[in-house]
């Protein structure tokens, strides 16, 4: 079997079958073939997921599937890292979807700028079940805008959207297996802090799912706020001088922002409805 150009982990922890079946489809149909897909099943798949994925491996041996038990995400999204072959990894959550392009325009993109360890995309922010990442783009040229200092203020790169160099993501020893969430954020910021570079395409080539089932949302607003504004407060405690204030004041701020968009997308997402 030929070492392909990119892999791209998907974890999955109950997720309901059809989301299962249009993440998958999503990565084996993309515009280009040497690609992998690791499935690192944490926990155990209904019988019907069972099936599925049983029928997609005889169909298409890219698919491969790690089966380590309930390990929880981060040691899953460690595996399915150790497991992936190629070069580029790139990570999925099991209930999201890839446009057909994606990887070729990431691919392209991490070519084009060789100095850049991960890449992030636009996304499709979406509450419905069903919809598929089919929509069409616009012929412009991709553009890639690098992450600074700027990712001390928030997260701007969706974790579904990554595809990095596997040196870089070795480099700084893969997700923390020891957080509960805020895995990706964490990552992010190791990755910043030790020198890679980081950039974001505009271009949404991604569908991600937003729903009251998820782990996510399982979550309290206040709760996720404030996990996400500790991990930023950890990192921007080692700048120095008026900038160090600066930025707690920018953290504050972003704390309130988002328990007030993180109660709204709730009571959205319960009502099935986007914001």
């Amino acid at each position: 079997m030929t070492t392909p150009n990119a892999s791209v982990v998907v974890t999955s922890y109950a997720t309901p079958t059809p989301m299962l079946a249009m993440s998958i489809v999503s990565l084996l149909t993309q515009t280009v073939s040497e690609v992998e897909v690791v499935l690192v099943v944490d926990g155990a798949l209904s019988v019907a997921s069972e099936d599925l994925i049983g029928q997609m491996q005889r169909d298409d041996e890219r698919l491969v599937v790690v089966r380590p038990g309930r390990v929880g995400r981060a040691r899953a999204l460690n595996l399915g890292l150790q497991t992936a072959r190629a070069p580029l990894v790139g990570i999925q959550d099991a209930d999201d979807a890839s446009h057909p392009r994606r990887l070729e325009i990431q691919m392209a993109l991490l070519e084009a700028n060789p100095k850049l360890a991960l890449l992030g995309t636009g996304a499709r922010i979406i509450a419905s079940l069903t919809e598929t990442a089919d929509w069409e783009l616009d012929d412009e040229q991709p553009e890639v805008r690098t992450i600074a200092r700027d990712i001390l203020r928030s997260n701007p790169i969706v974790h579904s959207s990554v595809l990095a160099r596997r040196t870089a993501v070795e480099s700084v020893g893969g997700y923390d297996e020891r957080r509960s969430a805020q895995f990706d954020y964490d990552l992010h910021l190791r990755l910043y802090t030790a020198g890679n570079s980081l950039g974001v395409t505009d271009v949404p080539l991604v569908l991600h799912r937003r729903h009251p089932d998820q782990f996510f949302e399982g979550l309290s607003p206040v709760g996720r706020a404030w996990g996400s504004c500790r991990l930023q407060m950890s990192y921007i405690s080692k700048l120095g001088g008026p900038m160090k204030l600066g930025y707690y004041g920018i953290a504050g701020s972003r704390l309130v922002y988002q328990v007030g968009r993180g109660v709204a997308w709730r009571w959205s997402s319960r009502l099935g409805h986007t914001t």
